[in-house]
Order: structure tokens, then sequence, then C-alpha cells
């Protein structure tokens, strides 16, 4: 799902993160194990983060690069994962 919508993951611990605004637009759903909450935009669809927990049980926010303003998602080294053949 993330390779065809073209996610850019970012992630971090889940005490660095904090939403601002725009809560209330959010819904979640899951997919796979339904472990992973997955955020998405009522309004317009787009999938800013996600929920979880790291390896190490830690909580853990992954960021969508791409909806973040002002940046340049094609500067930012990426480390390709195949989640489909994995």
């Amino acid at each position: 799902m993330c390779g065809r919508s073209g996610t850019l993951l970012q992630f971090v611990p889940r005490d660095r993160f904090t939403l601002e605004k725009g809560e209330d637009h959010l819904a979640v759903y899951h997919f796979n194990r339904h472990i992973i909450h997955h955020l998405f935009c009522r309004t317009c669809g787009i999938k800013p983060f996600a929920r979880g927990t790291n390896q190490e049980g830690a909580e853990v926010i992954a960021i969508n690069v791409r909806t973040i303003d002002d940046i340049d998602a094609f500067a930012i080294p990426v480390r390709h994962y195949d989640g489909k053949n994995r």
C-alpha cells in the first residue's frame, strides 16, 4: 500500500511528536495484523502518519514526510523497504 501511494516514512519516538491541529479530521484504519494505527484525513484522504511500537516495544510515530510543508522529500536519503514481498 505505501509503495503505491508514495508514502515516505520517518520514524520518531512518540514523545518527539506533537500533532498541533486537525485530530478531529483524522480516522484510523488497520490492515495485515491490525497492530499499527494508520491515520488518514477524512476530508482529503491523505495519510499523514501512523502510531505503533518498534521492535523494542517503544511507542513510535511513522510520519509521512511528504505531508510536511517546506520539506523536499527528494533531498532526503532513502532506505527502500519492500513490504510487499517481505
